[in-house]
């Protein structure tokens, strides 16, 4: 890989001993592209040419390339034990682990906690699945309870959106933005023209965010719909969906029309009873179409149940789920519906849990892999965070600050 045109341009590029002294361009570069993501923000601090080039877009797919880079799963989880984790910068450089380093048990830490009895804190957790790392990004301000998150990977951008206000408990139209690839940290982005929670969300394409549905301030069904151009930090409206649709899921859909896929949800009317269909947005028609009987499960919420692997099917457009039961769950193992057009389908796959019982799950896909945080569940107690790799689960180590019920998540590789 080559220093990017641009920063010669710039007259940043002196020579190839500027990178590192003695080597040649080439070289240099592909000794910096394996150092661990963690220590990003050393790297910048070097001088102006380092951080231009681990800014730039280019660095990171350099890293893919080699094989050098990492899998992150992002996590917006409660902050049950707020002085366990260690916060760092959105490089991650501190960890959990240094807490062992320095002797303080858990249970020291919790007889110096006072007790307060308040709205819980959330946060953004980040578990590294290549190094089995954990740390939480470092915000500046309180972030909204059960905001959505989404990530951008060609944009190197993590978004959180809506949610409740910590102080009212009211619905919010907030927008924060994470710069995962460049280390910028963090930004507000322009805010939705509707507050909403509980709302369908996706990325779709490189550069858009799609939401829809959720409910408002009055915990009324919502049908509008949404989409946010991160590059431009604009919203625009679409039209609403046919149906109000609260506690629902998003996703994209495969195709080179990028589809808007809301998943089940409920009415004002019929709180908990989840619907069996779901809407697909197509961009091209400026319309949604309707694909019926997908969700079999009326007593169950597809949030924290699904995960997509986006893919195409001959003529097709659409998308494979994964659905997460438990082993005592009733349902098929594969099943398949489309819309009236033929258009867009989609594809279930049942995922069965290793528990029998469970108080509380949250499950999703990370590096094509199923992965799992699960409460409660038979023999097991507390929460434990489990992955499945070739038709097995693992249990993956879980520091006690960062074991709560995520609300939602997303994966980026850096």
């Amino acid at each position: 890989m080559r220093v990017s045109e641009k920063f010669k341009a710039r007259g940043d590029f002196q020579s190839r001993r500027d990178l590192i002294s003695g080597l040649p361009e080439e070289l240099a570069t592909e000794c910096l592209v394996r150092v661990p993501f963690e220590f990003r923000s050393s790297l910048k601090s070097v001088s102006r040419l380092w951080r231009s080039l681990v800014s730039d877009g280019s660095f990171d797919r350099e890293r893919r390339r080699v094989g050098r880079d990492e899998s992150l799963l992002c996590l917006v989880q409660p902050l049950t034990s707020p002085s366990s984790p260690v916060y760092s910068s959105v490089d991650g450089e501190a960890s959990e682990k240094k807490k062992e380093e320095e002797g303080v048990s858990h249970s020291q830490q919790l007889q110096q906690q006072p007790r307060v009895f308040s709205t819980p804190l959330y946060g953004l957790s980040v578990y590294n699945a290549t190094l089995d790392t954990w740390h939480r990004v470092a915000i500046p301000e309180r972030i909204p309870l059960f905001c959505e998150c989404v990530a951008l990977q060609d944009a190197g951008k993590v978004l959180l959106i809506g949610g409740w206000d910590p102080e009212t408990l009211q619905p919010v139209k907030d927008v924060f933005v994470l710069d995962f690839s460049g280390g910028r940290g963090w930004k507000r982005g322009k805010p939705m023209s509707s507050a909403r929670s509980f709302f369908a969300c996706a990325a779709v394409g490189s550069t858009k965010v799609y939401v829809a549905g959720g409910h408002d301030d009055q915990k009324n069904a919502i049908r509008s719909a949404e989409v946010y151009d991160v590059e431009r930090d604009e919203w625009s409206t679409i039209p609403p969906m046919t149906e109000g649709r609260d506690e629902c899921h998003g996703f994209s859909m495969a195709a080179a029309d990028l589809g808007f896929c809301v998943l089940s949800g409920y009415g004002t009317e019929t709180q908990g009873q989840f619907r069996s269909d779901a809407e697909v947005y197509d961009p091209v028609s400026d319309s949604w179409s309707v694909i019926e009987n997908v969700w079999p499960f009326p007593d169950l919420s597809p949030r924290g149940r699904t995960a997509a692997v986006v893919e195409s099917a001959g003529g097709f457009r659409g998308c494979k789920l994964w659905c997460f039961v438990d082993s005592q769950r009733q349902c098929q193992p594969r099943w398949e519906a489309e819309d009236g057009s033929m258009k867009w389908k989609l594809v279930m796959e049942t995922v069965r849990l290793p528990v029998t019982t469970m108080t509380s799950v949250f499950a999703g896909s990370l590096s094509g892999q199923a992965v799992a945080m699960i409460g409660g569940g038979g023999e097991e107690s507390g929460t434990m965070m489990m992955m499945k790799n070739g038709g097995k689960w693992s249990h993956v180590s879980t520091p006690s600050g960062f074991s709560s019920l995520p609300f939602s998540y997303a994966s980026v590789y850096v």
